[in-house]
């Protein structure tokens, strides 16, 4: 390899990967830039969406108590989570930023980032793995504690049962659902004629919902390409579809899938 050839491959190292990417319509912006960067050539296809409570009652009553000052700490577990609260809140939302008897939990950096830009208010907790369940140690002992815990109709209960395990008093409302995006059948003939290299998933809800826009041919076809998880849970649910991840990041992040990716990838290239 030519000295120029080695420096082209450094900072292009996916140069010419065709890279799916399954996040929902308006939340892969970074994620795709991040890729065209290193030379990927990314294609957006979203097959997961989101839509409100079928019933808004809870989640309303819930908000109530949240700005009568009922709640020791809110839990979010996703930048979507952080996009309700704010909408239901309105022009109050920057008042949490100002209530010292409310501490406000985040599951990543992603979430605590979203916290500061539409709640004004700073995550008190934040794990050092980016896992809802692993909000429980972050809070300290939360024993009698009243904590609200708003997140979508699908959302695993291993954080509320830990929470309720310790002690917590427990509010969980659904927040929002999570449904499959609508088409399929274009991105179906992209597996079975080979015109993709890489299946990004960044949730277990992305590949399953993958699963049902493509069909069993269509799924047949993406075991065919490199599988790229953001973490373990979405990689369990890969296997379960009979999709072996070759990639699994470290960091639960977009950032960490693509670093990942990337040390993958260069590493395939180098003969290591």
């Amino acid at each position: 390899m030519s000295n120029v050839e080695g420096s082209n491959l450094a900072a292009r190292p996916l140069a010419g990967l065709r890279v799916l990417v399954t996040r929902a319509a308006g939340r892969a912006d970074a994620l795709v830039a991040r890729l065209q960067a290193l030379g990927a050539e990314p294609l957006l296809h979203p097959t997961i969406a989101y839509l409100p409570p079928e019933d808004p009652a809870p989640l309303a009553e819930a908000m109530a108590r949240l700005e009568a000052g009922v709640y020791e700490w809110l839990l979010l577990t996703s930048v979507t989570a952080v996009e309700v609260v704010a909408r239901a809140l309105g022009e109050r939302a920057p008042l949490l930023a100002h209530r010292v008897s409310l501490k406000i939990g985040a599951v990543g950096p992603a979430t605590a980032a979203a916290c500061r830009e539409l709640l004004g208010a700073e995550a008190a907790a934040v794990p050092e793995r980016f896992l809802g369940e692993e909000l429980v140690a972050a809070l300290g002992d939360p024993a009698g504690r009243r904590v609200l815990l708003p997140n979508a109709d699908i959302a695993r209960p291993a954080l509320e049962q830990r929470l309720r395990a310790a002690g917590a008093l427990v509010d969980r409302v659904v927040a929002y659902r999570t449904v499959p995006a609508p088409g399929g059948d274009e991105l179906a003939a992209q597996l079975r004629a080979g015109a993709l290299d890489v299946l990004l998933f960044t949730s277990g809800s992305t590949t399953r919902y993958l699963a049902l826009q493509v069909g069993a041919e269509g799924l047949a076809a993406a075991r065919r390409c490199l599988i790229a998880c953001i973490g373990p849970a979405t990689a369990d649910v890969c296997r379960e579809l009979g999709l072996e991840p070759a990639v699994v990041a470290r960091a639960y992040t977009e950032e960490g899938l693509v670093e990942a990716l990337v040390a993958h990838v260069t590493a395939g290239a180098s003969g290591t």
